[in-house]
């Protein structure tokens, strides 16, 4: 007998036996790699040590589609096995998932005063649409999808004919004694998806889609279902699947284009890329309604461990009311409720005369509907308002799924040809769309865009500096009157590609703020750093009044802001900017960017949140044997070694020994200062950065997607005990 360990490609083990295929971990989407090797899914499933990483903002037990195959198509439950508080976070993640909320209120999510006959019976509409049990005499319950096991007291569980043993770290299967595999229980990410880069910035359109995917989340062969939405040249993503930021990225859309997210509903496919995109650089905007939010709060509340009040720190949720309009970048949007088997929201967009509409996952099937009103399960109002879906609009996004849950295709080909021309298909596979049926997928990628004409408002132009104004951190504590101010004082130039802005040794006397393009900072021929939209250069050589000391060329076409040196200094009189600018351009003098690179917890950051944190740093020097901090005194600040080594040391012994790069912090979920659990000492002449704790949090404050991944973080860069030799120490 053998069995064969395979790495999947999105993450978590494969594992091979004659008693059957199990996985440990379960990143999203990891079916899609079991299908391309199996041609099946796993039934047995062991929860890896931790359930969500923050540095990738993913479930690593994301069991939900893996029920629903298995439950669906090979009627059968999925087995789970872990620790009795794994399973209970798991199991309540599933049922969110697999039953919806079990208290649902929607009153607070319509006008105040409306009929009540407008407001629909979501329960007992998901109630119809949920399935029959695998005995075909109940409705499903959770156990008919998915079955907790959990690690008996000689941490050993029966698996066929052999067993599965775990210790602190690994997972081994057994065959009587004999070990047959043993793979660890942290979950490693192989390479995913490698897909090239376009090579230029994307330039959206003022009114537009780009599609991320258009396939469903049991297609191994396409991207899941999501897609940006374009008003006013900036982007709403709407249910991103999982790596979203990894294809933004790919096809050289600046993720600071995007600053909105609309999740319409808690199934996997539809939220697992939310928390990701929170590792960009500032909160995003939020928007769903109250119920939704409740269950996606429920959902990744209890896998990130955070308490309530600091995961909803972590985003600017926006709760939308039902047939009230909303403004997002300028575009009105109406939200409705639609048919499936949990609480999920379609949407129309109308901006400068067209308009666009997503039906999101949705059952639309005429037959049902009025089935439902005999039933008593939906009244006359709403059997209307779910027949006559919107099929006006200019574009068209509808889903075809599987049924009973998604639209039959046969009613999208039942179309008239002049709807189907606008009509383009989600969650579906290529293969499943008929012949000469006029039907067509939403287009993938950048280059696919579907561009909705429309003429440009007259505000256009000043909105789009305003745009710049409002993404340039630097500019965020500055009162709104001075946007005027900023508009009269900035000019505007175009840079062709090649095109030298900045020339190095050059008289510092300009402000470059860059509206779309990209350029790169080049010192003696080398590539030191790249800028792009609502980045901003040539501060450090105004500020200190020195020569320019790199030279900064237009790697594409860009457009640019410029502010003369005494209209800048204008701009700025009386706030802090000034002095913080002064702090930023000398500690990039002392080339603290590569520090950065040197430390695998900040190398990630982008150039927006490292000049963030060059304007918290203050340089400091310590002599061999000066104590930093001593143990039990009060944390005032957080360290990063730049050079040099400092010792942990605990009653004066040495325990950890610090080199550069070292982020020597401790994070609370909440901001408080706490005390020294340790004394730091230089164990020789050493140059650090230090941070006030307060200063840090605020910092963490603005990008969450940092504080969940320092939080999380166990390693600490270059940090060794005493007696090893480059060996880091798993704190």
């Amino acid at each position: 007998m053998s069995v064969e360990v395979i790495q999947l490609a999105r993450g978590g083990t494969l594992i091979k036996t004659p008693s059957g295929s199990l996985q440990v971990g379960a990143p999203p989407e990891t079916i899609k790699d079991t299908m391309k090797i199996l041609g099946d899914v796993p039934d047995t499933f062991v929860i890896p040590n931790r359930m969500f990483s923050a540095e990738r903002g993913v479930s690593l037990a994301d069991i939900e589609f893996p029920a629903y195959f298995n439950f669906f198509i090979k009627r059968r439950p999925i087995h789970v096995i872990g620790h009795r508080h794994q399973l209970e976070t798991i199991m309540r993640v599933v049922r969110e998932a697999v039953l919806g909320p079990d208290n649902i209120q929607l009153m607070r999510e319509y006008p105040y005063g409306i009929n009540r006959d407008l407001i629909p019976n979501l329960r007992a509409e998901m109630e119809y649409l949920r399935p029959l049990s695998l005995s075909g005499k109940r409705k499903a319950e959770l156990s008919d999808m998915a079955i907790g096991i959990p690690w008996g007291p000689e941490n050993r569980v029966p698996f066929g004919d052999m067993a599965l043993e775990r210790n602190k770290d690994c997972l081994r299967v057994v065959d009587g004694k004999k070990v047959m595999a043993e793979v660890s229980l942290d979950v490693a990410f192989g390479n995913g998806t490698e897909r090239p880069s376009s090579g230029r910035p994307f330039e959206p359109p003022l009114f537009g889609v780009t599609v991320i995917g258009s396939g469903s989340g049991f297609d191994p062969g396409e991207m899941t279902s999501g897609f940006i939405i374009w008003v006013n040249r900036r982007g709403i993503l709407v249910d991103p699947p999982v790596d979203s930021t990894h294809w933004l990225r790919s096809m050289d859309i600046n993720p600071r284009l995007i600053d909105d997210c609309i999740l319409t509903h808690c199934h996997a496919d539809h939220d697992s890329g939310i928390l990701q995109k929170l590792l960009e650089e500032k909160k995003i905007n939020l928007y769903t309604t109250e119920t939704i939010m409740e269950s996606f709060v429920r959902k990744y509340q209890s896998l990130t461990g955070l308490n309530y009040k600091t995961f909803m720190s972590l985003f600017h949720f926006h709760p939308i009311s039902l047939q009230v309009p909303i403004r997002i970048n300028g575009g009105e949007f109406r939200f409705f409720y639609t048919l499936h088997s949990i609480p999920t929201i379609g949407f129309e967009v109308y901006y400068q005369g067209k308009s666009f509409v997503n039906s999101s996952d949705s059952l639309y099937d005429p037959e049902t509907f009025k089935k439902l009103y005999e039933r008593g399960d939906v009244n006359r109002y709403r059997m209307i308002e779910l027949t006559n879906f919107p099929w006006h609009h200019s574009v068209i996004f509808h889903e075809a799924g599987i049924p009973p849950l998604h639209t039959p295709m046969q009613n999208l080909v039942d179309m008239p040809d002049a709807v189907k021309k606008r009509i383009h298909l989600m969650h579906v596979a290529q293969k499943s769309i008929p012949e000469g049926s006029g039907l067509k997928k939403a287009p993938d990628g950048r280059e696919e865009s579907i561009i909705i004409p429309v003429n440009a408002p007259a505000s256009n132009e000043a909105l789009e500096y305003l745009d710049v104004l409002n993404h340039i951190d630097l500019f965020s504590g500055l009162p709104i009157e001075k946007a005027r101010e900023f508009l009269t004082l900035v000019k505007v130039e175009n840079y062709k590609q090649g095109d030298l802005i900045i020339r190095k040794n050059s008289v510092g006397d300009r402000f470059f703020m860059i509206v779309n393009g990209r350029a790169r900072v080049e010192r003696d021929g080398a590539v030191i750093k790249a800028y792009s939209n609502n980045d901003y250069i040539g501060e450090t050589s105004m500020i200190l009044n020195a020569p320019r000391n790199a030279d900064v060329i237009a790697e594409t076409d860009m457009k640019v802001l410029v502010m003369d040196k005494y209209d800048f200094l204008y701009f700025i009189r009386g706030s802090e900017i000034a002095r913080q600018m002064k702090i930023i351009a000398q500690n990039r003098e002392f080339d603290t960017w590569s520090l950065f690179d040197a430390s695998q917890l900040f190398r990630s950051l982008s150039p927006t949140q490292r000049t963030q944190l060059q304007g918290i740093m203050g340089r400091m020097k310590l002599a061999r044997g000066e104590t930093l901090a001593g143990q039990g005194t009060t944390r005032e600040s957080f360290y990063i070694v730049d050079s040099g080594v400092v010792n942990v040391e605990r009653a004066h012994k040495a325990v950890l020994r610090a080199g550069r790069g070292s982020f020597l912090a401790k994070i609370y979920a909440t901001p408080r200062r706490g005390i020294h659990r340790f004394s730091l000492v230089a164990a020789e002449d050493s140059i650090l950065y230090s941070i006030d704790v307060m200063e840090f949090y605020r910092f963490l404050e603005k990008n969450p997607g940092v504080f969940l991944s320092l939080r999380e973080a166990r390693i600490r860069d270059n940090i060794q005990k005493p007696d090893s030799e480059g060996k880091k120490d798993d704190r």
